[in-house]
């Protein structure tokens, strides 16, 4: 058994907001279980986290700097924060994607939200590159401290090469492989925020609906994984010098939308984590993994307007619409869903297995 995560649920919404439409690709409604949305409310808030300012390569063969990762502290308020930051959205394998879309506004109050990228399987992106920890070749660059840094990636979603998207993704993952995604602006070109080394680039900032369908194959050994990041982490070290932090402890935010713990396991958990402390859907509620027959279609809706981030499982989605009215995006934000309120809990959750560890 997972040990008891410490979680915050007000009442079970149900029915969509006054202000939006009932969308017509909802399925049917879940509230515990497997789940057919997920709301976390109150995200936002005022706090601070631990930014990178600066990471120190080191001489080889040892790391002998100290302190190689250089901090301080950046102070951070508003509905949302620090979700409102730009953010990168990862995967592990195995799996197979066939479709990822981001919606944006161009602000709190707009009327639509338009496509800032996507991209489907075996076709080239728009405005969206993919991206690895595996620098230090092609492209990126690697230190005795440090490690790699991001990379592009080719069509196996392994392997560095020299300029973005100069392959064609068929949308397969392999087990226990990581590949994000980032918008096609570097940060030499469009300026970043916080520490950047080797080849970096910007991620979605503000509001922002991430879609995928994807299926997460049975495999005896790896943990399937949707998360998405403070585009910072990856930007400095995914797994080394970053702001993460956890949970309550100077965190830039992380939120698992959908993750395995256990290899074969049909339960995909999410949590969320940030400088306000850490929660999530709790021991029992998941989504469930779609390990065979039809892909699976999840929207992570991240509003500034209403400092709420849903995770809505869809019936399909029409990923060629090149806009949508901000009804819709109510829509899906007042689906019925499990809520689970972020008040500022100080506990990570105790699940073994999770991510972070490894």
């Amino acid at each position: 058994m997972f040990a008891p995560l410490a979680v915050s649920l007000t009442s079970l919404f149900v029915g969509a907001q006054a202000s939006g439409i009932v969308p017509d690709n909802l399925v049917a409604t879940s509230l515990s279980g497997a789940l057919s949305a997920l709301k976390y409310t109150g995200v936002g808030g005022s706090g601070s986290y631990n930014q990178v300012t600066n990471m120190l390569p080191g001489e080889f063969p040892t790391c002998s700097v100290n302190p190689s990762c250089v901090t301080a502290p950046k102070a951070v308020s508003g509905n949302l924060a620090p979700f409102d930051e730009d953010m990168t959205f990862v995967m592990r394998g195995p799996m197979q994607v066939n479709n990822i879309a981001v919606y944006q506004p161009s602000n709190s109050s707009a009327a639509t939200w338009k496509k800032a990228s996507s991209w489907a399987a075996n076709q080239p992106p728009e405005n969206m590159v993919f991206m690895a920890n595996v620098g230090g070749g092609a492209s990126g660059e690697w230190s005795i401290c440090g490690g790699s840094s991001q990379a592009y990636v080719g069509g196996d979603w392994q392997t560095a090469v020299a300029t973005p998207n100069e392959q064609t993704y068929s949308g397969s993952l392999a087990a226990g492989k990581e590949v994000n995604i980032m918008t096609a602006t570097t940060c030499a070109d469009g300026g970043c925020d916080g520490f950047s080394r080797g080849t970096a680039n910007q991620g979605w900032a503000g509001s922002k609906m991430v879609i995928f369908e994807f299926t997460m194959p049975d495999d005896a050994t790896s943990l399937p994984a949707i998360w998405g990041l403070n585009a910072q982490v990856v930007r400095a070290a995914q797994y080394g010098c970053n702001c993460r932090g956890v949970g309550g402890d100077g965190g830039c935010g992380e939120i698992d939308i959908a993750e395995t713990l256990v290899a074969n396991s049909v339960q995909a958990v999410s949590e969320i984590y940030s400088f306000k402390g850490a929660t999530g859907s709790g021991d029992g509620n998941y989504f469930a993994r779609p390990a065979a027959g039809a892909a699976a279609t999840l929207a992570a809706v991240f509003d500034v307007k209403t400092d709420a981030i849903a995770l809505v499982r869809l019936s399909g989605f029409d990923f060629t619409q090149a806009q949508l009215p901000r009804s819709i995006v109510d829509g899906y934000l007042g689906a019925p869903a499990m809520q689970v309120a972020f008040g500022g809990n100080k506990r990570r959750s105790a699940r073994p297995f999770h991510r972070r560890h490894h």
